[in-house]
């Protein structure tokens, strides 16, 4: 087996463990102690690939999402939309989603990281799924989509912090129609004009 793979078993085995403690406890209460116990590692093991826990859940977070929040140009921006919020409500409300949202709320360069290395490319690849809703002529051109997308994503983390719920379906698919309604009634006035 060669090392890369030996790596990637053993810190999957570390993102298991943490996943595994968050389920029956809380953050505040993860230690590395535990998780390097449950996982069948050393300390130094953790600490060689991350400086604190909230690095630790990071990476596992970004793990347990990998592959979920990938975009369907073929489908239009609602349809997309809807299926990335719905995606990203089960994520926030895993036992990981909640563990990032203390590391967020409790970390503000945590925060910074995870803008930059995990949100900001997937805001970046629906940029370019709102590209192709404009030449589709789904949505007008002029529009403020940088406070459309916080418009769409803050109700989701609004929903599971403060009223501990993850939201349905049919919310976000109301959320999206509301959002999107003025940015395509737009686009409707100037194609009718």
């Amino acid at each position: 087996m060669k090392e890369t793979e030996k790596v990637s078993r053993r810190q999957q085995c570390i993102f298991n463990a943490v996943t595994e403690i968050l389920e029956i406890q809380d953050y505040r209460s993860l230690t590395i102690e535990d998780i390097a116990r449950r996982a069948g590692v050393g300390k130094s093991t953790i600490y060689r690939w991350w400086a604190d826990k909230s690095d630790l859940v990071f990476d596992a977070f970004k793990a347990h999402t990998a592959s979920i929040f990938e975009m369907d140009f073929s489908l239009s921006l609602a349809m997309n939309l809807e299926q990335q919020l719905l995606k990203l409500s089960h994520a926030l409300d895993h036992a990981l989603g909640r563990a990032l949202l203390v590391v967020l709320a409790e970390h503000r360069e945590a925060a910074g990281e995870f803008f930059k290395q995990y949100l900001r490319p997937r805001r970046e690849e629906t940029h370019k799924l709102i590209q192709v809703a404009i030449r589709r002529q789904e949505l007008q051109e002029n529009y403020p989509f940088e406070l459309m997308l916080d418009t769409l994503y803050a109700p989701i983390h609004y929903q599971i912090i403060f009223f501990n719920q993850r939201p349905n379906i049919e919310y976000i698919q109301h959320l999206v129609k509301l959002v999107l309604a003025p940015a395509q009634w737009l686009q409707e006035s100037k194609i009718n004009e």
